[in-house]
């Protein structure tokens, strides 16, 4: 077992979480997703963790609300699934974690109300 932390006695205590280093999943985005992605380039493939924290950055004029929802995809059907979703109600910094187990993930901006808004969205595995 790798990624284990043992005891004084060689007992697994558990798994060791080691995140990684955050990195970009989208940016410059200033339109809603009308549509899902047609496939998963673009997406964060999570295989060997269990969680994924999107950082997202929001500017905006006139901003009330946007809506976000982390996509997961089904590669028997090569279609992607709605998980997770967040209403962010104003500008500025916004962790969204999700529990991914290895899942190929996107995030999508499903809905916004306001008059502009300008996203961008790390992401952080562990």
């Amino acid at each position: 077992m790798s990624n284990v932390r043992l005891d004084q006695n060689g007992v697994p205590k558990g798994p060791c979480y080691d995140p990684e280093l955050p990195a970009l999943h989208r940016s410059g985005v200033t339109a809603v997703d009308s549509v899902d992605p047609a496939d998963t380039s673009g997406a964060v493939n999570t295989g060997g963790y269990q969680n994924c924290r999107f950082d997202i950055t929001i500017t905006g004029v006139g901003f009330t609300s946007l809506d976000v929802q982390v996509l997961f995809w089904n590669s028997r059907q090569s279609k992607w699934f709605v998980g997770s979703s967040r209403r962010l109600d104003s500008v500025g910094q916004h962790a969204v974690i999700t529990d991914c187990r290895g899942a190929i993930i996107y995030l999508k901006v499903a809905a916004f109300a306001g008059t502009s808004f300008n996203l961008s969205a790390d992401y952080s595995l562990s």
